[in-house]
C-alpha cells in the first residue's frame, strides 16, 4: 500500500514522502497513529499544490528580504540614551529599540525577533548588530549608542 508520511520516520522516509509499505503495517500502525495517510491520487495532487504554494511563498519572502537588505546596506543607526557614571546607560538598548529606530529612519517594519543581539547593549559605543531577514539573507548594521543631550 502506498502512503503519504505525516511525520518523518527513521528507516521509512521524510514528511510528505510517498512510500510503499505493507498493508498491515499501514492499516494497523501508521494510519491509526496518524503517522501516515493513504496515498490516493487526489491526496497526492493536493500535496503537490500545497508544495507549489509553499515554494512561491518562500521565493517571495526571500525576494522581499533581499530588497530590505539593499535598503539597509551600510546603514548606521544612532540611538541616544541617558547615561550615568562610567558611561553606563540607564536601562539598556534591546532588539525592540533597534527595530523602532529602523522604523523611524527607514519606515520599515522589522520583527524584533529577527534582530540578533547576544545581550542587550548597556554601554555607550558602536556595536555590530545582525538581522536575519530570511534563512538565506542576513545583514549587519552598525548601531551607535550615544549620550542623550539634556537640553
Amino acid at each position: 500500500m502506498k502512503v503519504i508520511l505525516e511525520k518523518s520516520l527513521e528507516n521509512l522516509g521524510n514528511k510528505d514522502e510517498v512510500v510503499e509499505v505493507s498493508d498491515g503495517y499501514a492499516r494497523n500502525f501508521l494510519i491509526p497513529k496518524k503517522l501516515a495517510l493513504r496515498a490516493t491520487p487526489s491526496e497526492i495532487k493536493q500535496r503537490k499544490e500545497k508544495e507549489k504554494i509553499t515554494q512561491k511563498r518562500i521565493k517571495r519572502d526571500k525576494f522581499k528580504a533581499i530588497r530590505i537588505q539593499e535598503m539597509l546596506k551600510e546603514a548606521n543607526l544612532v540611538i541616544e540614551r541617558g547615561v550615568g557614571e562610567e558611561g553606563k546607560l540607564f536601562g539598556s538598548v534591546t532588539t525592540q529599540d533597534v527595530a523602532e529606530q529602523i522604523k523611524r529612519k527607514f519606515n520599515l517594519e522589522i520583527d524584533h525577533r529577527k534582530i540578533i543581539l547576544s545581550e542587550p547593549i548597556r554601554v555607550i559605543g558602536i556595536r555590530k548588530v545582525s538581522i536575519k531577514l530570511h534563512s538565506e539573507v542576513e545583514i549587519y548594521l552598525q548601531v551607535e549608542v550615544r549620550k542623550k543631550d539634556e537640553k
